[in-house]
């Protein structure tokens, strides 16, 4: 009861007989975070309990109480921070130099590599399986990851609006669009990595990803003296 009573104020308590360091609040907020995504990817979101979560960590539920109402508000602040820092982390303010093409395939790449950060894709799949029950998730998902993405991207389409390849409302079309066909690739390649009998790298598939989103969507000018490759 003392070392509940401790860590519940404060967030400190034993682990195999250790005192266990102390730690700022967003530390522990942080170890908090990656034990609660280990335990809804493994058990799955429904399954998994806020008794699991504490285990992984050696801590009380009191002390998960003191940043985390429920286990609901924890899946949602972990999404929107960690979907929000690793898309702050990808943004790249293109040059005045950089032609169209070099600043759309910038982007591209910016974001499939944004999916292949290390929690990005199990946070996308919590999100997408508890949308029915959870909307909320859906909705952090959208505006942390699709709905940025898709505005970095049409700024990058747009820098080539003197192209006549490109009409306004295809810019549009494909800023709304391409978001959803990356992410789209990423999963697929996540999820059934142990299955898909053709094994290509994240690598092979982003550089595939980027060129056939170039070439099918005529992302170089005339003027750019640049073939997509």
């Amino acid at each position: 009861m003392a070392i509940e009573h401790r860590e519940a104020l404060g967030g400190e308590g034993m682990d195999d007989g250790q005192h266990r360091r102390r730690m700022q609040p967003e530390e522990r907020r942080a170890e908090i975070f990656d034990a609660a995504l280990a335990v809804f990817s493994e058990l799955g979101y429904d399954r998994a309990t806020l008794n699991d979560v504490v285990e992984r960590i050696g801590v009380s539920k009191g002390c998960l109480y003191h940043h985390f109402d429920s286990k609901e508000q924890l899946l949602l602040d972990l999404m929107r921070v960690r979907l929000g820092c690793a898309f702050e982390e990808d943004e790249e303010t293109p040059t005045s130099d950089d032609s169209r093409e070099a600043a759309l395939r910038a982007r591209l790449d910016a974001i499939w590599q944004h999916f292949q950060k290390p929690g990005q894709l199990e946070l996308m799949t919590l999100a997408i399986n508890e949308f029915p029950k959870i909307p909320e998730a859906g909705r952090v998902l959208f505006e942390e990851v699709v709905a940025r993405k898709r505005e970095s991207l049409r700024q990058a389409l747009d820098r080539g609006s003197q192209c006549k390849a490109a009409s306004q409302a295809d810019i549009e079309t494909a800023a709304l669009m391409i978001p959803w066909m990356i992410m789209g690739v990423a999963l697929g390649l996540h999820q059934f990595r142990g299955i898909d009998p053709l094994k290509l790298s994240p690598e092979q598939v982003g550089k595939a990803v980027t060129n056939m989103i170039l070439n099918g969507i005529g992302g170089v000018c005339a003027e750019d003296g640049a073939e997509a490759t």
